[in-house]
């Protein structure tokens, strides 16, 4: 594990707030390209499987949970969420083993997002009390490198849910702002929407947004410029494939696992396209799901689709490869590879068992993680902790 510094301040230890900016910045608006969706039988991902895994299991829990939230800081640490729910608690990776830290404050509240700048800085988020209080009070706790500190601190946003709340690397999403702790402050900066997830990295970072049915909300997918948060919208002509009818034809979605750059001018959205429609035998409301791949070049999209589906297994991360492609995974433990222009797969290896994975995340030397759990079956809930490690 990387040596502990002492010259970091502590966010817990100085809760000035600086403005990063108050403004959002100007939106992509040379973009090019059409997606129109081809036929629901069409398959144009169609990635070689291949017959033996390049990943190894790095570590397998006993107990029930699993791994998620996972950050990679600067210096190379890996910290992750273990458990579920309530029982959920940081965990820093050795190299061999996670290392739980010692007298974590844990309360009624379950934790709610986790982040961190080093091996020695790392700090989970828990909202205090009823998301209808105002002010909203934040219990911020942040493990300093001895122990951990937990203090109230108005953070300066409205109410959020839970599900409003992000966290990786060094920035933390709250509702519709973002804030990055520098070293010294935490700083923030307005979002174009209320956003649930971050992808990148804390130098390169993209902001999501859920789809809302109910809401007129266009702007999923932000990435962080000097002048803020710029906005990048989909491409145009993306539609249900042809001869579909849907129940709700104007409110088909794109939810997005998942960014990833690839080079100076590329960058690769993964994700899924549903939409509802009536199974044709019994007429019931079923909703319909399709995996789409979203390559941006220089301002131009262009698409691949998966075929459509009432159980698909969605994509639920990607990360670049760091040799200018990337690996995407799903969440029944497929791992995709983008290399040389090719897709390939390959599913997580496991002595007994099925693997599900929940997040990915690239270190500054090269490896890869993926991190989830295994479980006797596809979608059994009895699952134990499980890392995978990518040699670079």
């Amino acid at each position: 594990m990387p040596p502990a510094s002492t010259a970091t301040p502590s966010p817990s230890a100085s809760p000035k707030l600086d403005v990063l900016t108050d403004r959002l910045g100007p939106p992509m608006t040379n973009l090019t390209g059409t997606c129109p969706s081809p036929g629901r039988t069409v398959d144009q991902l169609n990635p070689a499987t291949l017959p033996r895994s390049t990943w190894r299991l790095a570590s397998a829990g006993t107990e029930e949970g699993e791994l998620d939230q996972a950050t990679v800081t600067p210096d190379g640490t890996l910290w992750a969420l273990r458990g579920r729910g309530p029982t959920q608690r940081p965990v820093r990776w050795t190299g061999s083993s996670w290392q739980d830290l010692p007298a974590f404050p844990a309360g009624k509240d379950p934790l709610v997002r986790l982040g961190a700048a080093a091996a020695d800085l790392a700090w989970v988020i828990v909202q205090s009390g009823s998301p209808d209080d105002s002010p909203a009070n934040y219990v911020v706790s942040t493990w300093d490198g001895r122990a951990w500190r937990s203090r109230p601190v108005d953070l300066g946003v409205p109410p959020v849910s839970g599900e409003e709340l992000a966290a990786q690397g060094a920035w933390v999403l709250l509702g519709d702002r973002a804030m990055r702790w520098s070293g010294t402050a935490w700083q923030t900066a307005p979002l174009h929407s209320y956003s649930d997830k971050l992808s990148g990295s804390t130098e390169d970072p993209w902001v999501i947004a859920s789809p809302d049915p109910d809401e007129e909300m266009k702007i999923q997918l932000s990435r962080w410029t000097d002048q803020g948060w710029q906005a990048v919208p989909f491409p145009d002509g993306m539609t249900l494939p042809p001869g579909t009818e849907a129940i709700h034809p104007d409110k088909p979605s794109t939810r997005i696992a998942g960014v990833a750059r690839t080079g100076p001018e590329e960058f690769w959205v993964v994700g899924t396209y549903s939409w509802g429609e009536h199974e044709p035998v019994d007429q019931e409301d079923v909703m319909v799901s399709r995996s789409v791949l979203m390559r941006n070049v220089a301002g131009r999209w262009s698409c691949w689709w998966g075929p459509a589906g009432d159980q698909p297994d969605p994509f639920v991360d990607a990360v670049a490869d760091g040799r200018g492609g990337l690996w995407a995974a799903t969440g029944l433990g497929m791992l995709w590879h983008l290399s040389d222009g090719r897709w390939t797969r390959e599913r997580a290896p496991v002595d007994k068992g099925v693997p599900v994975i929940r997040d990915l995340a690239g270190s500054p030397g090269g490896a890869i993680y993926a991190l989830g759990g295994i479980g006797s079956g596809p979608w059994d809930e009895d699952i134990r902790p499980a890392l995978w490690r990518l040699e670079p």
